[in-house]
């Protein structure tokens, strides 16, 4: 169901346009939000961005297509003096196809080392309907690259962004592999 093998051209063919729909962090293993939205933010902060018509919802061109990005908030305080904070970014790619999912594999492995990827028996369990989502994990659980199964059965692919505590809580999850699995 899901190819591991790219040969270099195409893998070459790709570097680029990988570079149009993903920034490249300056540090790989810091990743502190996706474009203009930065972990940390407030929903006041992200409200007041160009591309935000509210704090919940963001229109962004990616991939020649506009592209909706969900911000979500989590609190760091339990009396809840301070408020919540950008701390997920979930972008809606579309509509789940091999191809737009290789290409969009090939995009963050161009710019992000793998940690985690499907497994035999991940995808089992997805066709059995025994899960609902598949996750490819990036750079220490910052990056998810999914396939969201929804209610009434049709797949859509998802990539998220997500802070530091969410990071690990992924990879609490989705365990790192040796680096030979991963290749």
């Amino acid at each position: 169901m899901y190819m591991h093998h790219r040969s270099r051209i195409h893998m070459l063919g790709w570097m680029f346009a990988s570079l149009l729909l993903f920034p490249v962090p300056a540090y790989s293993e810091v990743i502190q939000g996706f474009r203009d939205l930065k972990f940390g933010m407030t929903e006041r902060d992200v409200q007041a961005l160009e591309h935000c018509n509210t704090s919940s919802e963001c229109l962004y061109e990616l991939a020649g297509k506009n592209r909706y990005l969900q911000p979500f908030y989590a609190k760091h305080t339990p009396n809840g003096q301070s408020p919540p904070t950008l701390a997920k970014i979930s972008i809606e790619m579309g509509r789940f196809t091999n191809e737009w999912y290789e290409e969009l594999q090939i995009r963050l492995l161009d710019q992000y080392q793998a940690t985690y990827d499907l497994t035999d028996r991940d995808i089992a369990a997805f066709q059995n309907e025994q899960q609902s989502e598949l996750t490819s994990v990036y750079e220490n659980g910052h990056v998810l690259l999914k396939v969201v199964r929804r209610k009434f059965g049709n797949l859509i692919l998802e990539v998220v962004y997500q802070n530091a505590d969410l990071a690990k809580e992924a990879l609490q999850d989705h365990k790192p592999q040796p680096k030979a699995a991963l290749q």
